[in-house]
């Protein structure tokens, strides 16, 4: 390895592999040994977890010293003879030696843990990463934010952790993480506070005499947020989905959640979160509402449409659980998944509607800018490109049944099915990587500027490299657009 290699990996511990961090003396036990035996062990060897093994050394579990506290010391008279199964993990968290530390980090931010087993796709285990191997490799910024997100009591409060996540951005960028990384690590931490906000607000309905939660619910979030692409605090697009009223009840349900809605929309926003112009918030009847009417909408929207129906129907279909209830969720998504993809109709008139415009490359691969008044040339990299990839890719797995809303996580299905050739499902990848990038690095530097982000990429400011780069991309979307129009007989393309 070179000089400079070596100084490089340095300066990006996200990109350093598991292998190379974890800790590889891992110390094991067996389902059935006594809980006893397993503090002991734990006690002796001077760690903090034990990993729970199966006769055929597979992993099945893990043993915290927080599990010995919570499960066992914690009550009266604790019972040492328990087995070490009654009490261990067995929902195991997992990465793979090449996978990433990226990827341990956003597991333990995810899940609020403190440790990560590491096995390969074979069930074989190879060590552990903890909490403390990411300290040596100064990995534990996100992990900090999230400790301070859980403490605090109010929105103002929590508005003021929200420099902080930001800062997390902009050293995933110094360690020229990928943006899908970005992405996926910023979600996680706006995961964790719209959680925090609506535990928050539901506190607050209770003190305003709302009484407790009248009725099962999930929040929804849609949108990029929903994609879980986004990486700055952008419009809010969200929902409340809570369940069918008892007779008489309707009034009751509706006005405690769409005041919880309101109080929720009011906490995001303070924490930074715009609210949306469209108003596609929880704080509006059209978007919280009772199971039934959720599918009662759906429905109107396949049977009319509209261009009105359209929008919305590109906003919701990309909804994701964030909390609450998931059996409402699950049975919406259900729902929503059986419709579409057996509503060819519906399918054809959205791609339609994407092949309305193009991406804005003539017909000797040149870039066609928007000359607008004062800000040279210019594309719209949102409008213009990304959204052509996310509408043709949403079709596809739509189609298909795929229930995963994020772009890559969908492209990556529809080549496992079979649908995306292998090397073409590695270029949208790769062309949306460098349209996120783009976005994300041109966010960053307005930010800089204290001015808002627009989506506008100035082709004269771009070097040779990066106007290569974005000209591949577009003409991955606009592949992918001429075979949308193919599959989906789109006589106008």
């Amino acid at each position: 390895m070179e000089f400079q290699d070596e100084i490089l990996i340095e300066e990006q511990p996200l990109r350093r592999k598991i292998s190379d961090i974890h800790t590889a003396r891992v110390i094991t036990s067996l389902p059935m040994d006594k809980i006893g035996d397993v503090a002991k062990k734990m006690s002796k060897e001077n760690v903090s977890s034990v990993v729970i093994k199966a006769f055929n050394d597979k992993p099945v579990g893990i043993i915290t010293e927080k599990d010995l506290v919570r499960k066992i010391l914690s009550v009266d008279k604790p019972d040492l003879e328990q087995r070490a199964h009654t009490i261990m993990s067995s929902n195991l968290i997992t990465v793979k030696p090449d996978d990433f530390a990226y990827r341990a980090l956003l597991m333990m931010t995810k899940y609020n843990i403190n440790h990560v087993v590491v096995a390969d796709e074979h069930d074989v285990l190879h060590g552990i990463v903890t909490i403390k191997d990411l300290i040596r490799n100064r990995n534990t910024g996100a992990l900090s934010i999230v400790r301070q997100i859980e403490k605090q009591q109010s929105f103002s409060e929590l508005a003021k952790v929200m420099s902080e996540v930001d800062q997390v951005l902009q050293a995933l960028l110094n360690e020229r993480s990928y943006a899908s990384e970005i992405c996926a690590l910023i979600t996680e931490l706006y995961d964790r506070v719209t959680r925090k906000i609506i535990w928050i607000a539901e506190k607050q309905m209770a003190a305003e005499g709302f009484g407790e939660v009248p009725a099962r619910y999930c929040f929804i979030n849609m949108g990029s947020a929903g994609r879980k692409e986004q990486f700055s605090r952008t419009d809010q697009d969200n929902g409340i989905i809570y369940e069918d009223p008892r007779p008489g009840k309707e009034e009751d349900y509706s006005s405690y959640f769409l005041n919880l809605g309101k109080h929720i929309v009011s906490g995001l926003e303070e924490c930074g979160f715009k609210l949306c112009k469209g108003k596609v918030m929880a704080n509006n009847p059209r978007w919280c509402g009772p199971l039934s009417g959720w599918k009662s909408n759906i429905y109107k929207w396949v049977e009319k449409l509209d261009t009105k129906n359209i929008r919305n129907m590109t906003i919701f279909l990309d909804y994701r659980y964030v909390t609450g209830d998931h059996a409402l969720y699950n049975d919406l998504k259900d729902y929503t998944t059986n419709l579409f993809s057996q509503s060819g109709y519906a399918l054809l008139f959205m791609a339609e509607d994407d092949l309305r415009h193009r991406v804005p490359l003539n017909m000797f691969g040149r870039f066609i800018t928007d000359k607008t008044a004062g800000k040279g040339n210019i594309i719209n990299l949102k409008s213009a490109i990304m959204v052509h990839l996310v509408d043709c890719v949403r079709l596809f797995a739509l189609r298909e049944k795929i229930r995963e809303t994020n772009s890559f996580e969908r492209i990556r299905r529809l080549r496992e099915l079979g649908i995306f050739k292998p090397d073409d499902a590695e270029y949208m990848e790769s062309a949306y990587e460098a349209l996120l990038m783009f976005r994300i690095k041109d966010t960053v530097s307005s930010n800089k500027k204290g001015k808002p982000p627009d989506s506008y990429l100035d082709i004269s400011a771009l070097s040779r490299k990066e106007k290569s780069r974005l000209k591949r991309a577009m003409l991955t979307v606009s592949r992918l657009q001429s075979l949308t129009a193919h599959t989906f007989h789109v006589n106008k393309a």
